[in-house]
């Protein structure tokens, strides 16, 4: 099967693993996920564990390509949550009332997928790289690779938007129209199958993965966002705790039964699994750094505006966190 109708196909099943089983909650909560969904994955699980039902919520994943088109989704209250990291400076700086309450995945989820072999990011001189929309997580996370390197991303290379997530640039990819993207972490296993190049980065810690709400929101319905923010940090814990009821989602988010693909998909999800949803220091300070990259306003802004862990103070998710390595 092509990577195109493998990872089209993914958005299908994924609909049919995020159906609400307890029509009988009467708290509903409309989250905003990306395409291809990692950052969302706790989500799925927390639905097919039934940890949100058990806590009398309803959760409705709306997909959404891009994190401008989610902030807007999430302002205008067509969501009440949304885990893209890069509108939330932004939103802040215009004047919207958005705060991150915790996030579970808190390192840069991409590695460079390219039809040519490269050993150095400094060898995309002159090609052409695929990107999501302005910014999106990709757009932004390309420019600070790229700029770290000494590259500048206007002069040195053109880079090619297009709308959608890491399956729309694969499928650029496959048809040559671009020489290189970031795509999903998750998907190496899959890209190496077809024959493609992968060149992974240093682990760089971001706040990969926000639980995003509005201010106004969260003081209307703290107590239904503390029970989202409990079943989110339960299903994080299930993810890290039990690999056999992990593989079921897991299978059906990658629309493949392939065990090498699953097993390194889930190592990944283990590994990177933050159960007590608290970031870490240099995540926040990463994910300000990088923004500043774009405009220096928004690395200028105090975490303390954009991120409030209250929540998980007073879940005491602390008691998730795993004994130090």
């Amino acid at each position: 099967m092509k990577i195109a109708t493998l990872l089209s196909s993914t958005l299908f099943v994924l609909a049919l693993s995020l159906a609400p089983r307890n029509l009988a909650a009467q708290e509903r909560i409309r989250v905003a996920i990306p395409l291809f969904p990692t950052a969302a994955f706790p989500v799925l699980v927390a639905n097919d564990r039934g940890f949100f039902q058990r806590e009398g919520l309803t959760v409705e994943p709306i997909r959404i390509n891009s994190a401008p088109t989610t902030y807007q989704a999430l302002i205008s209250g067509d969501v009440h949550t949304a885990g893209a990291p890069t509108g939330l400076l932004p939103s802040h700086l215009q004047g919207a009332d958005i705060v991150a309450l915790g996030s579970w995945d808190n390192l840069v989820p991409y590695v460079w997928v390219t039809r040519e072999k490269i050993s150095n990011i400094r060898e995309l001189r002159g090609k052409k790289v695929g990107v999501n929309r302005a910014g999106s997580k990709p757009w932004l996370i390309i420019h600070v690779l790229l700029q770290d390197e000494g590259l500048d991303p206007i002069k040195d290379l053109t880079l090619l938007q297009m709308g959608g997530g890491s399956q729309e640039r694969v499928s650029a990819l496959m048809r040559g129209g671009i020489d290189a993207t970031l795509a999903d972490a998750m998907l190496e296993p899959i890209m190496k199958k077809r024959g493609f190049f992968v060149l992974r980065g240093k682990p760089t810690p971001f706040m990969n993965a926000p639980i995003a709400v509005k201010r106004s929101y969260l003081a209307s319905q703290r107590a239904t966002i503390k029970k989202f923010v409990k079943a989110f940090a339960e299903a994080t814990r299930y993810i890290v705790e039990n690999k056999d009821g992990t593989m079921r989602p897991l299978t059906q988010m990658l629309n493949s039964n392939d065990p090498e693909v699953a097993e390194f998909a889930y190592q990944y999800l283990h590994t990177n699994s933050e159960a007590s949803l608290y970031p870490p220091d240099e995540a926040v300070k990463n994910l300000l750094r990088m923004s500043g990259y774009i405009d220096k306003k928004l690395g200028a802004i105090n975490a303390n505006r954009v991120v409030d862990l209250s929540i998980l103070d007073e879940l005491g998710t602390k008691r998730y966190q795993r004994p130090p390595k």
